[in-house]
């Protein structure tokens, strides 16, 4: 038992220290809510649009397993989902695919229950993939499945970032809630942002803020910055329908010009990243080494 527990260390250590670390720029984004229906999807996709038309390069990696509906707000059949990355350990530029403005996404898929489940082989070549690609992105969103299951929690702990989606529902105001107390009590130094999508007015979205932000401050101690509100969209609905992004379909509405502002937003914290600071990678690395958070 003794000699089996040093062997495995040692595979341990040499996995930590033969891992290639990416040290590129690229920001990622790790977009959640409290349960789903809130639009967060949506969001995550015409962000990334958004920021591709600021002259950025961008990929979305829908991390919603057996749940992913990029593909659908697309209107695009994958024919490779991560699966095939973790899995079949296909390299990540094969399970790539392109949509509108060129944007690249990699589709959730379905097939597998539990990621953390996987080989340390497996999980070393997933981590230098991901490693590989982000030297040639300036933003990587990761949307995240509704509620933020343990094995997806590693990957929100990471990211540079996390926006939370919320709607003015005392119900999703709750579940927000109950999302952020799970990050809070596994991490530290977490940068928070909400966006309140579906409001009515201004009004309406400062007050779901306040609301939130109080009750987070008082019980988490956690501070939540104000990403700002996305306003009620009849058009939203008929570009699901249509398999076509609002950005696309109506780029001067309102709600599409709240996007570009939440775009914009983005753009400026970018230039203030610290790059001292370990890197995603490395921190989803860390997680793997030392177990994942529950």
């Amino acid at each position: 038992m003794d000699q089996a527990a040093t062997l495995r260390k040692r595979m341990e250590q040499r996995f930590s220290q033969t891992l290639p670390l990416s040290h590129k720029k690229a920001k990622t984004i790790a977009v959640m809510s409290g349960k789903g229906g809130v639009g967060k999807s949506n969001l995550s996709l015409n962000m990334a649009l958004a920021l591709i038309e600021k002259g950025k390069k961008v990929l979305l990696i829908d991390l919603d397993v057996g749940m992913g509906n990029i593909d659908i707000l697309i209107g695009h059949q994958s024919i490779y989902t991560m699966m095939d990355v973790l899995n079949q350990k296909m390299p990540f530029h094969r399970v790539l695919s392109t949509g509108p403005k060129g944007i690249q996404y990699i589709s959730g898929g379905t097939g597998l229950n539990t990621m953390f489940e996987l080989s340390k082989e497996k999980w070393r070549f997933f981590l230098e993939e991901l490693s590989a690609v982000l030297k040639d992105y300036d933003f990587v969103i990761l949307d995240m499945g509704a509620g933020l299951s343990k094995d997806q929690l590693p990957f929100a702990l990471s990211a540079d970032e996390i926006l939370i989606v919320t709607t003015p529902e005392p119900t999703s105001i709750m579940d927000a809630y109950s999302a952020i107390k799970h990050l809070a009590l596994n991490g530290q130094e977490l940068k928070l942002k909400v966006i309140v999508n579906r409001c009515t007015n201004q009004k309406d979205g400062i007050s779901t803020f306040s609301r939130l932000s109080h009750t987070v401050n008082s019980f988490l101690q956690q501070e939540l910055v104000y990403a700002g509100p996305i306003p009620e969209d009849s058009s939203v609905s008929k570009a699901v329908v249509e398999q076509q992004p609002f950005l696309l379909k109506n780029p001067r509405s309102k709600l599409s010009r709240s996007v570009y502002l939440l775009a914009d937003s983005l753009l400026k914290t970018n230039k203030q990243k610290v790059e001292d600071k370990p890197t995603f990678i490395e921190k989803l690395s860390s997680f793997l080494r030392r177990g994942n958070p529950t």
